[in-house]
């Protein structure tokens, strides 16, 4: 590895040492060295603060026969097993007294002890001896054959590990059964290296292998040396071994000890002691802080193993390894951004709890102009970051869309710290509008799109989907289908949205402190953010393909700035957006000139019209204008006034469905004139709608509506006004529904309304109509007024001659009349109601008398049309109908008819005594017949009257001659108390209660 850079630091504990080292033991503080003549010796580092000495503190020079090959420390280091020639023997610690020793096992190869189980495996040649310790000393338990001589043994769970010469095997420690794990290959002896106590190592060629818990080798990949290891050792996280050669592979600290054959790692410390032949002698690697050597590594942009050593620092964390972590974490994520990886590169900075907006648009400038980043420029990271240049071209779209979700994260953490904070403390300026109605009816639909981050791995922090920049555009033109909804996601809430407090977004790239960060603002400095930060995502929208998010967006309240925005969308003809702009921050004269540009002279513009806007070329784009103003609602009465005009010349259907819907309504006093002067057509059609809306009185404005109607009908030209005078006659008396191939004319909506309306002030209304014209609208208006005989008369038999309205005009007012005396209305004589007419006047509308009467006066008035030559004519010639006057026949026909309505005792007085009795036969027998049947009806009612009446008599007799017995004992029903002497009432089913108790409960309606 460079220089620059290293894990451990090497210093000597014996120089030219000329005894062979065979095994070294770190315990508590001393080192316990075995050598090959059966010598022990143990040292311990010098106390002097200054020194890095080490001291012979013991030898043992006949420790054990021939050689000293293994140590361990048992027990808490309190005992320690040695292994030389004689075999396994255990000692105390540190007065390395003898205590026990294992039978049979001179001459072992090998042993492994298991502190779990309190085992000890010895292998002494082909065979594999396990002892249990008691304490006291070690029983033999069982004894294996192995097919080899084992060089290297350990315990892996209820297994033991054995190291061969051609391979390892995994032998059972309960039934000795053997199964094959990996082939040594051509590593000059077997090695087995415990990392946990899950874990293990073992060396095959030139890799060392993870090895499992269960004995099976890991999916882990191993690690690859330069060439065959002969001692490995680790201490965490590094593997160290030992070779014969030195490495230049990498990041692999090689320090140049000769003759390197036995390791030995201090896990406590970490610390790694190396025994040399030679002048070498024995080494101590002691490690390096990990804090420095992740700087090291970082200075090396080496961040990603820099960013897995601050993981194993000691927890809980210090405030400097936090700050470090932070450092390189932003170091990194402009390292990658550099290289072109945006998303790994953004993802890394979003792990720093220092990365905040404006680090993040620190790389766009593009984004963020520099006078908004100056007034925020105290947020960026103390650390120095190297400088990267932005991307351009497709990268920098790429770019921008990986890095719209960190903004939209970092607006609503925003968001969720304001929404938590009193209302004091927001700043002034911050906006605080209502989401902005839709106006995107200048668009087609467009359909749902996100903006979302890709994958970037298996990180843990990206469990969920990235943050969608994901809107629809509003609603379409009328007609058109609706906006296809996608189920990605949408945009964050405005700033002063309920988020609730420390909500996270779903899937959020960014996992750092948001408040720790935020709560060292000031509010108008989260302001000035909010500022920044939207206005970034408005123009990173503008360097995507258009979803229709954008538009979206502006409509939703944010904090834009209005300048700058404004420049960025007419930049890139994004006209739809600004004007949603301008209506988010009340700028409605603004939206509406450049609504009315688009929409009359679109090709003026400096920027042709592009996404939304670029529709309405092909379109009216005055919808987008009517539901400006529909939206801004009637409180604008002085906008509404100065853009009613275009609309209502380009379009006057628009123009009037922005008056009907606009909420709160514009008073009628006020539109109207608006109507008047640009479409004076849709007066009435507006009257109509804000009446049947119920946004205007009727009782105020019908009498307005029929002369806007009788307007419209005297202005037609004479042939028209003669076909509605000619075609009265044709047409039924109630005109409720049109015909279904055109729409009512005003003729017909006119009558219609006299009909319907019990408002209308019919003098008024007699004064505009010339005597000759519009004959039917006079016979209505008469019929408010109550005089149906000037109708009948005078209208519909002398001037129309039209005896079928006539007749009808008659069954209307009957069903009227049955139709209030169904409902219980109470009919004063007809004498009565004339002198009620003289006092006080009579309600517009309300006929005179019964239905009855009606016809009555139709036969009246035909009477006397009759002429009276052709009765002269007609008396001659009794014997025949062909004689008989028109009127004459008509009367009979009526009589015959009408014989159940018309009460025959008034009708025959009127009758002239020349008629023909046998005319009149028909009427007469219907009245008889209906007299019969009413007397008939008449009689069985009154029968059963009776029978009702005997009934109540019979069941108040019975009640007479009840007899109710008091004692002493009754109590009343309701009070519990005695009846004695005092008044009762008798329930029908035998209770008594007191009449005063009686009274009170049913005063309480409980009785």
């Amino acid at each position: 590895m460079s220089s620059e850079y290293s894990a451990f630091n090497s210093s000597t504990v014996l120089s030219n040492f000329p005894k062979q080292v065979l095994c070294l033991e770190y315990i508590g503080d001393r080192l316990y060295i075995g050598l090959g003549d059966g010598g022990l010796m143990l040292l311990a580092a010098s106390s002097a603060a200054t020194s890095n000495s080490w001291q012979v503190v013991k030898a043992h020079k006949a420790f054990g026969p021939k050689h000293v090959s293994q140590l361990q420390a048992i027990r808490q280091a309190t005992l320690l097993l040695s292994l030389s020639e004689d075999g396994v023997n255990l000692f105390t610690i540190p007065q390395l007294k003898l205590t026990c020793q294992a039978s049979r096992t001179r001459y072992a190869s090998r042993f492994a002890w298991s502190e779990d189980k309190a085992l000890l495996c010895v292998a002494v040649k082909r065979k594999i001896i396990q002892f249990h310790y008691d304490g006291r000393e070690f029983v033999e338990l069982k004894e294996y054959s192995a097919p080899d001589t084992p060089h290297a043994l350990h315990w892996c769970g209820d297994a033991i590990c054995i190291g061969l010469k051609n391979n390892y095997q995994l032998m059972q420690s309960s039934s000795g059964v053997m199964n094959e794990v990996a082939p040594t290959g051509k590593a000059t002896q077997a090695c087995i290296t415990e990392v946990s106590k899950s874990e293990f190592l073992i060396s095959q060629d030139t890799t060392s292998l993870f090895l499992g818990g269960n004995g099976k080798l890991s999916k882990r990949p191993g690690i690859t040396w330069s060439d065959t290891p002969v001692a490995v050792t680790f201490s965490k996280p590094y593997a160290v071994r030992s070779t014969h050669r030195l490495s230049d592979h990498g990041l692999v600290q090689s320090l140049p000890i000769a003759g390197t054959h036995v390791l030995t790692a201090c896990q406590s410390t970490g610390c790694i002691f190396v025994a040399a032949t030679g002048s070498d002698g024995i080494h101590q690697l002691t490690p390096v802080p990990f804090h420095e050597q992740a700087r090291a590594l970082a200075d090396l942009n080496q961040f990603a193993e820099a960013l897995t050593l601050l993981t194993y620092a000691e927890a809980p964390q210090s405030e400097a390894d936090r700050r470090l972590e932070d450092e390189i974490n932003l170091r990194y994520g402009h390292h990658l951004f550099g290289k072109g990886d945006y998303d790994e590169g953004l993802a890394q900075m979003g792990m720093s709890s220092s990365s905040n907006p404006v680090t993040l648009l620190h790389l766009f400038p593009s984004l963020a102009s520099p006078s908004l980043l100056q007034s925020v420029s105290h947020l960026l990271p103390g650390a120095k970051l190297p400088r990267v240049a932005e991307p351009s071209g497709e990268a920098y779209v790429q770019a921008v869309t990986t890095l719209l979700p960190y903004l939209l994260s970092h607006r609503s953490r925003l968001a969720a710290f304001t929404a938590s904070q009193p209302a004091t403390t927001k700043p002034a300026t911050s906006t605080t509008t209502t989401q902005a109605a839709s106006i995107a009816a200048t668009t087609t639909p467009t359909q749902l799109a996100t903006a979302s981050q890709t994958s970037t791995g298996d990180r843990a922090w990206h469990g969920g989907d990235a943050p969608a920049a994901a809107a629809a555009a509003a609603a379409s033109e009328p007609g058109q289908r609706a906006p296809e909804a996608d189920a990605a996601g949408a945009l964050s809430t405005s700033y002063s949205s309920g988020v609730e407090e420390g909500e996270e977004v779903p899937g959020s790239p960014v996992h750092s402190r948001p408040h720790e960060f935020l709560a060292g603002l000031q509010p108008e400095q989260r302001h000035r953010l909010a500022v920044l930060v939207d206005t970034a995502i408005l123009k990173a929208m503008l360097a995507m393909d258009d979803t229709g998010a954008l538009l979206r967006f502006v409509q939703r309240s944010n904090d834009i700035d209005l300048r700058e925005g404004e420049a960025a969308l007419k930049t890139r003809g994004r006209y739809s957006e600004l004007v949603a702009l301008y209506q988010h921050r009340g700028q409605h004269e603004a939206a509406l000139e450049l609504l009315h540009i688009l929409t009359s002279s679109p090709q003026d513009l400096p920027v042709p019209p592009s996404g939304a806007a670029a529709e309405l070329r092909d379109l009216t784009g005055v919808w987008a204008a009517v539901r400006y103003l529909v939206a801004v609602g009637g409180t604008q009465t002085g906008l509404v006034k100065r853009h009613a005009g275009w609309i209502l010349t380009v379009d006057p259907e628009a123009g009037l469905e922005m008056f009907t819907e606009m909420q709160p309504a514009l008073p009628p006093d006020s539109v109207l004139p608006i109507l008047a002067g640009h479409a004076p057509s849709l007066c009435a059609t507006y009257l109509e709608s804000a009446i049947s809306q119920g946004s205007v009185s009727a009782q105020e404005y019908d009498t307005y509506l029929a002369h806007m109607y009788l307007q419209s009908l005297l202005e037609q030209p004479e042939s028209q006004k003669q076909q509605h005078t000619d075609s009265s006659g044709q047409e039924a008396a109630h005109l409720g529904t049109p015909a279904a191939a055109e729409p009512p004319d005003a003729d017909a909506k006119l009558k219609r309304l006299l009909r319907s309306s019990r408002f209308i002030d019919a003098e008024r209304l007699l004064k505009v109509i010339p005597h000759n014209s519009l004959l039917e609208v006079q016979a209505l208006l008469h019929k408010h007024l109550g005089d149906h005989k000037e109708a009948l008369r005078l209208i519909y038999l002398e001037v129309l001659r039209n005896y079928q309205l006539a007749e009808e005009y008659c069954d209307g007012l009957y069903e009227e009349g049955r139709k209030a005396d169904r409902n219980g209305a109470h009919r004063l004589p007809a004498s009565l109601q004339a002198k009620l007419q003289g006092v006080g006047g009579q309600e517009a509308g309300a006929p005179v008398g019964s239905g009855s009467d009606m016809y009555l006066l139709l036969i009246e008035a035909l009477l006397e049309q009759r002429d009276t030559d052709d009765g002269v004519h007609a008396a001659k010639d009794a014997g025949s109908y062909a004689g008989l006057s028109l009127e004459w026949q008509r009367v009979a026909q009526l009589l015959g008819r009408k014989y159940d309505r018309i009460d025959a005792v008034q009708a025959l007085p009127l009758l002239p005594l020349q008629m023909p009795l046998r005319l009149l036969v028909p009427f007469l027998e219907g009245s008889v017949q209906l007299v019969v049947e009413q007397a008939r009806n008449a009689a069985v009612v009154r029968s059963l009257r009776r029978s009702e009446n005997l009934q109540i008599r019979e069941d108040l007799t019975k009640c007479k001659q009840r007899s109710v017995l008091v004692t002493a004992e009754r109590a009343c029903l309701l009070c519990h108390r005695r009846i004695a002497n005092t008044v009762f009432v008798a329930y029908p089913d035998g209770p008594l209660a007191h009449y005063s108790c009686h009274k009170k409960q049913a005063g309480s309606g409980q009785l």
